[in-house]
């Protein structure tokens, strides 16, 4: 989340006993990062079961939580994050 840094990350759910998390993208994100490694890459219409923000529930929380503007994750940066040379090395993401 540091590497992308505050102005270009947007929501991030986490299940951390199952060392899982999803960033939410804008639509249309799948093909710019289906090639990163680490990264499982669901398109748009998958159902996220999610708590509302502030809650964890069945493990399920938010790391960094909806705001209500609409800001979602830049996925340049987030593809960057996970290539060769990132500081990332593990998660998931849809």
């Amino acid at each position: 989340m540091q590497r992308i840094g505050p102005g270009r990350l947007g929501p991030v759910l986490v299940h951390p006993s199952a060392d899982l998390a999803w960033w939410l993208v804008p639509c249309g994100s799948v093909e710019e990062l289906a090639s990163v490694g680490f990264l499982s890459v669901h398109a748009s219409g998958r159902p996220l079961r999610c708590p509302s923000a502030g809650q964890y529930v069945d493990g399920l929380g938010w790391l960094e939580k909806p705001d209500g503007s609409g800001r979602l994750t830049d996925p340049a940066a987030l593809g960057a994050a996970f290539r060769p040379g990132g500081r990332l090395r593990a998660g998931a993401f849809c």
